[in-house]
């Protein structure tokens, strides 16, 4: 399988395959590792339709169909804890698909974890106590959206971002915002310009605070990228 679903022809072909399946009294296994490498085909594909509802569909049946097929056959060898449990890992998997899906929009991801069911949340809770990622609730890209509108709708959007300096310029312009403050703040305080003094040091101290928040995020993003990274490695 592995069909793209932007492939016209090559949809319909899978389409009408996964229909035939869904239709014979008994999906054709082969052995256990024959099996289930058929049941991660058939996931690859759900995958790649999940923007293809009558695909999808078709396709979800089969898995069904092809898992209930597959536990019989795990008790029939005696492999049924096995088979459960990895089971488990390909079920959660799927549960949290929404989420995972989600995790590059704040809010269709916050929209996401607030809409999660009750199995979807327990699949949440078995994800991070068996791989040791634990997604963010969606206060964090709450907190994060509030954030990035003070951030660019206020006069704190001329502070440079060093998220955004990728080139010298940009990097020149941040140190030297900082040493022109410092420089200010060094005449104020030899000048004993008290008011010059509190003004220019509450300034520093909304920069170095407005890049603190800037790097927790950088860093909470950097988390993310790497959980992504492990969510696609994991159950292969």
């Amino acid at each position: 399988m592995h069909t793209p679903p932007n492939d016209p022809k090559k949809r319909e072909a899978l389409l009408e395959t996964v229909k035939k399946l869904a239709e014979v009294p008994t999906i054709p296994m082969g052995s256990m590792g024959e099996a289930y490498e058929f049941f991660k085909q058939v996931e690859a594909d759900l995958k790649a339709a999940e923007d293809d509802p009558e695909l999808y569909n078709a396709l979800m049946f089969v898995r069904t169909r092809l898992k209930k097929a597959m536990e019989a056959r795990a008790r029939e060898v005696g492999k049924s804890d096995d088979w459960a449990e990895a089971m488990k890992e390909h079920d959660t998997m799927l549960l949290l698909r929404p989420l995972f899906r989600a995790q590059n929009d704040a809010q269709e991801y916050i929209n996401t974890y607030r809409g999660l069911s009750a199995e979807q949340k327990a699949a949440l809770d078995y994800w991070g106590k068996k791989t040791g990622i634990h997604l963010p609730r969606h206060e964090v890209f709450e907190a994060e959206l509030r954030w990035n509108s003070i951030r660019r709708g206020s006069i704190l959007r001329l502070i440079p971002d060093p998220e955004h300096n990728r080139t010298w310029f940009e990097r020149l312009k941040a140190v030297l915002l900082v040493l022109l403050l410092a420089v200010g703040l060094a005449f104020a305080i030899g000048s004993y310009s008290r008011i010059t003094t509190l003004v220019l040091l509450a300034l520093l101290v909304v920069v170095a605070a407005t890049w603190t928040r800037d790097f927790i995020t950088f860093i909470r993003k950097r988390r993310q990228a790497d959980g992504t990274v492990r969510i696609t490695n994991f159950g292969q």
